[in-house]
């Protein structure tokens, strides 16, 4: 009985654990061949920069993507004339709201009202709505071919924010980049 509490335990952290991680998402161009490119430098004006200076996101994202990129070959290069990628970002930020219907076991009044629930021969069931507001945070990576200025890899992130994952963003940003690149094709 013991071992089998314990097996339940440890599928229930093992389910929690697996609820948190970003949903990821990657897409490329049909016919792009992405072993022909060799250089990457970011855009100018990054999509998650605003007022003209560079947002900490903006600093996350950039370290966290060039390690992926120079891991998977490619070499950083400062002007982007002489790349053969262009990278930029994309971040929002979502409110959403779930809601669900559950089901309540009811034990209705019997013949021995005041044992209220205790000898009916089977429960009727009520339901009640539960509604819930949460936010969403969506992160993108584009990698443009330099050259003609096509997209030619993006990929994505999705996760619920909660206020652990605002206090720990660099991490959160880290890890969601690194899963994005290990689909890089």
């Amino acid at each position: 009985m013991k071992f089998r509490n314990g097996v339940v335990v440890l599928l229930a952290i093992m389910l929690t654990a697996c609820g948190s991680a970003p949903r990821i998402e990657t897409m490329q161009a049909p016919g792009a061949d992405l072993t022909a490119y060799q250089s990457f430098a970011f855009v100018d004006q990054l999509g998650t920069d605003r007022a003209g200076y560079a947002s900490l996101i903006s600093q996350q994202l950039k370290f966290s993507t060039r390690r992926e990129l120079e891991l998977l070959g490619l070499n950083h290069v400062d002007e982007a004339s002489e790349a053969d990628l262009l990278v930029n970002f994309h971040a929002h930020l979502d409110e959403r709201i779930r809601t669900r219907t559950v089901s309540d076991p009811y034990m209705g009044p019997t013949f021995y009202d005041y044992r209220y629930g205790f000898y009916s021969p089977w429960p009727a069931y009520t339901t009640h709505t539960e509604i819930e507001q949460y936010s969403e945070g969506t992160l993108v990576v584009d990698l443009i071919d330099a050259r003609t200025n096509e997209m030619v890899w993006e990929g994505s992130a999705r996760n619920t924010v909660t206020e652990k994952t605002r206090r720990d963003a660099a991490r959160v940003i880290d890890d969601a980049v690194a899963r994005m690149f290990k689909q890089f094709r």
